[in-house]
């Protein structure tokens, strides 16, 4: 069978333009996992989030493999109010990336 590889995660925070637009949405791109479902789970200060969550369908890429975007759509006022967000990705073992509010306002 195929190599297992753990997915490519990278979470982007909601820019600044959007914010000043009264919108934040995190995105969090999912890349380079051979084919099978994939399950993006969001958390809030580790707390599970279940709204606003809009996952695409993997798409696949040049190489092969595949990719899916994960968006996580919230106000300012919800994305300032947490410590960290964070973007669990589950496929033949699980990926996480946090990102702080704190550390890009």
């Amino acid at each position: 069978g195929q190599p297992k590889a753990a997915p490519l995660v990278t979470l982007f925070p909601p820019s600044s333009e959007e914010l000043q637009a009264n919108k934040a949405t995190l995105v969090c791109l999912v890349s380079d996992f051979y084919s099978g479902a994939v399950t993006v789970a969001w958390k809030a200060d580790g707390s599970p989030i279940k709204a606003g969550v809009e996952t695409t369908k993997p798409s696949k890429q040049s190489n092969n493999k595949y990719a899916a975007n994960s968006y996580l759509s919230l106000t300012p006022e919800q994305w300032k109010s947490h410590r960290s967000y964070s973007c669990q990705v589950m496929h033949e073992g699980s990926v996480e990336k946090t990102v702080a509010p704190t550390e890009c306002s």
